[in-house]
């Protein structure tokens, strides 16, 4: 079964600074993760009740399941991305892995 890692990042301390790297830096890393079905990245929106979003920067990554997605942070391709994050994250992140139906 298919499923997501969804990572919700709050309040960077430059949030001009975080949007550069990751779009510039960091995105390209996560391109190249092996097994990634799908990827999608940005800034998080008011609300749809519209309130102020809960959080700065959402992502979301899909693999084709749990061992492809572990197999493909495992990889060098993998190291390189998660060893990237130190760079610019400064505020609280947290993540969420999900099946997809």
């Amino acid at each position: 079964m298919p499923v997501k890692i969804t990572i919700t990042f709050w309040d960077p301390v430059d949030p001009e600074a975080f949007e550069r790297h990751y779009v510039e830096t960091h995105a390209p890393l996560v391109d190249e993760l092996p097994g990634l079905r799908a990827y999608e990245y940005g800034r998080a929106l008011t609300n749809f009740d519209g309130s102020a979003p809960d959080a700065f920067w959402v992502v979301s990554l899909t693999f084709d399941d749990a061992e492809a997605m572990h197999a493909s942070f495992a990889s060098v391709a993998g190291q390189k991305t998660t060893a990237d994050m130190a760079n610019f994250i400064t505020g609280p992140m947290k993540s969420v892995v999900s099946e997809v139906r």
